[in-house]
């Protein structure tokens, strides 16, 4: 093999060396490029979601959740000092959804299910229990950390309750805007009726109770049995006099 002439070695060298510093210094601007765009990338903020609802014993309560769980209950009503639970996670039920627990002023049992399923979002909706206080459905909003909590309002849902009486009536209540407004009823052979609801207070256990009229002569009673909290899959309890009870089932 021939020598290269010393011109063409000088000419390589001069080339290679040209190379390697070309490569030098497009991976000193990579790095500088990626320093750029870190330094310029804003920090972000911490994102707390805040569940807000009410006992039916007057006790208002906002669930904290950060960092993918729940840690306290805040605990406000009018004449009593604020209160905290400190929640604890317990385990997850047969539907995905976590429970927390915890307790109220170191004596009352309260448990927390996330509905969400761990995916808490603005909207979101939880289940707060407290012994011998019933079951509260709050509802979730966001708000930068430090900044202020205000939960969005639950969206008003509209409901249908359906059952059947042993005299052969079916009933359909109707449940808006939080309350049951009134009865539909329907059998086989007879006209349509429909008997207007009005509240009727709440009994000992904490279930509302609504009352009616059924053809302007007998009496209608239907009791809430989710305590003010329906959704698909609740209960209510209807009497009519001389036809006895019959309970329904929610839907959407």
């Amino acid at each position: 093999m021939l020598d290269p002439l010393p011109s063409e070695g000088k000419t390589m060298g001069m080339s290679l060396r040209n190379l390697q510093g070309y490569a030098l210094g497009l991976a000193a601007g990579l790095v500088t490029i990626g320093v750029m765009e870190a330094d310029t990338r804003p920090a972000s903020a911490a994102q707390q979601f805040f569940c807000a609802g009410r006992m039916n014993n007057g006790w208002a309560y906002t669930a904290d959740f950060i960092n993918g769980r729940f840690t306290a209950i805040r605990w406000e009503r009018s004449g009593q000092p604020p209160q905290t639970t400190n929640l604890t996670f317990s385990r997850t039920n047969s539907q995905g959804q976590p429970i927390y627990t915890g307790s109220f002023q170191a004596a009352t049992a309260v448990t927390l299910v996330d509905l969400s399923k761990g995916n808490v979002t603005p909207g979101s909706q939880i289940s707060v229990s407290a012994e011998e206080w019933g079951t509260s459905t709050g509802t979730c909003g966001t708000s930068v950390s430090g900044g202020n909590v205000t939960p969005p309002p639950p969206v008003p849902e509209r409901l249908s309750c359906d059952g059947r009486m042993n005299s052969g009536w079916a009933y359909t209540a109707e449940y808006d805007n939080r309350s049951f407004t009134l009865i539909r009823w329907q059998r086989s052979g007879q006209p349509p009726q429909t008997s207007t609801l009005t509240s009727g207070g709440t009994n000992s256990k904490g279930q509302p109770i609504y009352r009616g009229v059924f053809q302007s002569a007998t009496t209608v009673t239907l009791i809430d049995l989710s305590r003010g909290n329906v959704r698909p899959g609740s209960e209510v309890s209807v009497g009519v006099e001389e036809w006895g009870w019959s309970r329904g089932r929610c839907r959407r």
